[in-house]
């Protein structure tokens, strides 16, 4: 998310933007490994569909698929064109072919303003961020959770919840739903004033429970307790608990999933003595959010990947901002186990590492590693196929002699204790030379994380990726892997 306000950025491009030229599928397979397919030109051996299409930065690149029809995928990124919001993209092919993100690809009701300054927009806040989707389990409502925030007093921000009913293709411009609101006592950023950091929302496919949870900054760069909100009634209200002990500070990069009885697990991680990502934390609520047990420390990590410059930058090579040790957490049914992945540095590069719980006592059953190779592995993303298939991506700088950032995808048939692996990217990229617009320069910022949804078939994933003009045009891009 944007903690530090941008100004707003011109548009780049009219919305005669050519559409991408659209291939047949390809496939690249080694023995042993997974297989890709997508269908636009990309380049190399596997090709990588644009979803986004222009020449300003997106970032941050959730996914979500219609639980009854699979080919209906949603994405959302922060949004650096004139509407600087949350963006919005949709399939209903498979991810073949996807709404553009100009001249209209952004989320409604959000901010003041459309992509054509001349146009006002239908929102009243200055800029939207950290977007977040999510499925009714009937497949018949979408449901987008974006952070809005002004950059004049009383700085006001909420976190404001949009609903579409045609899969993605069109969206509500007026009667979101306040999630909740809050007042920035002056700052508009993370560390400090009130600010929801990294809201992520979940479905309960049993009850069509939504989740939503968050970071609440609330005054100092310390003070971060955990905020859950719950709506049963189809996002139309919500009600809002808080997770976290007062004397539980630090705490950050917070998801919840549910198993299939509804139970709902709650992962975040916890920076002891005013760290960033050292401990590892799940809670557990057995009446549908109402409840939440006292967070458990499941792990305490040797090195967490910090890029956050320039508080923190951990690893080697040009600084930029990303997502580092980010606990991603899935629920196996088929296993019956919470999983967790999360980036460690252990020994000369960073890796990712797999902790399995068990969902009765939140314990560690046992923990394994991706074998990984010459580079940093950071910002993970997992997702559970309803066969126990667990997919797993993240960013990867071994095939550059850490050097570059690539995408890889991971899978496990044994619940996490083996691993495949293949690469994703056809070619890897410096994320310390792109960004986002920052006033008259950029910042190297690439997204705090990225998106993974899981069938019994196959994966399909997004990510921020790259494509010229360098350096503002960061792009959503998106791959099928069918292990």
């Amino acid at each position: 998310m944007r903690r530090i306000p941008s100004t707003l950025w011109a548009l780049a491009c009219a919305s005669s933007l050519a559409a991408c030229a659209h291939e047949s599928p390809t496939t690249s397979r080694t023995p042993g490994a997974p297989s890709f397919s997508a269908t636009s030109s990309g380049g190399g051996s596997i090709n990588v569909v644009n979803v986004s299409r222009d020449t300003t930065a997106q970032n941050e690149t959730p996914l979500a698929f219609n639980p009854v029809n699979p080919a209906n995928m949603i994405t959302g990124n922060n949004d650096w064109n004139y509407n600087d919001g949350c963006g919005v993209n949709t399939t209903v092919d498979g991810g073949a072919k996807w709404t553009p993100a100009l001249p209209s690809g952004f989320l409604p009701g959000v901010t003041k303003f459309t992509n054509d300054p001349a146009v006002p927009g239908d929102g009243a806040y200055d800029a939207g961020g950290d977007p977040t989707i999510a499925f009714s389990p009937d497949g018949k409502v979408a449901y987008y959770a974006c952070q809005a925030f002004n950059f004049t007093s009383p700085y006001q921000i909420a976190l404001l919840l949009n609903r579409s009913y045609d899969g993605g293709l069109t969206w509500q411009h007026s009667g979101l739903t306040q999630i909740s609101t809050f007042t920035g006592n002056g700052v508009s950023k993370g560390s400090n004033g009130q600010f929801p950091d990294h809201e992520n929302i979940h479905v309960d496919p049993a009850n069509g429970y939504i989740y939503v949870t968050w970071a609440q900054f609330n005054g100092n760069g310390t003070h971060s307790p955990v905020i859950v909100a719950v709506s049963r009634d189809g996002g139309n209200t919500f009600t809002v608990s808080q997770v976290t002990a007062a004397n539980v500070r630090n705490n950050q990069d917070q998801r919840i999933v549910t198993d299939q009885s509804g139970n709902a697990y709650l992962t975040f991680d916890n920076g002891i003595q005013g760290g960033k990502g050292t401990a590892l934390y799940a809670s557990k609520s057995a009446d549908g959010g109402r409840t939440w047990s006292a967070p458990v420390s499941f792990a305490t990590l040797a090195d967490p990947v910090c890029v956050f410059p320039p508080s923190c930058f951990n690893i080697s090579g040009g600084q930029f901002r990303a997502g580092g040790t980010y606990p991603a957490p899935a629920f196996d049914t088929v296993h019956n186990k919470l999983d967790v992945l999360v980036a460690d540095i252990r020994g000369s590069y960073a890796g990712m590492y797999l902790y399995a719980l068990d969902p009765a006592t939140l314990a560690v059953a046992f923990t394994s590693s991706i074998p990984g190779g010459n580079g940093d592995r950071f910002e993970g993303e997992l997702s559970a196929a309803p066969n126990g298939r667990l997919d797993a991506s993240f960013y990867d700088r071994g095939y550059s002699a850490n050097k570059l950032v690539d995408l890889t995808y991971a899978t496990s048939s044994d619940g996490g204790r083996t691993w495949r692996q293949a690469r994703v990217t056809p070619q890897g990229f410096d994320p310390s030379a792109w960004g986002v617009p920052n006033g008259s320069s950029f910042r190297p910022f690439i997204g705090d994380y990225n998106g993974i949804v899981s069938t019994a078939d196959h994966a399909a994933m997004t990510w921020t990726g790259f494509a010229p003009p360098q350096p503002y045009n960061l792009e959503v891009d998106f791959a099928t892997a069918t292990p």
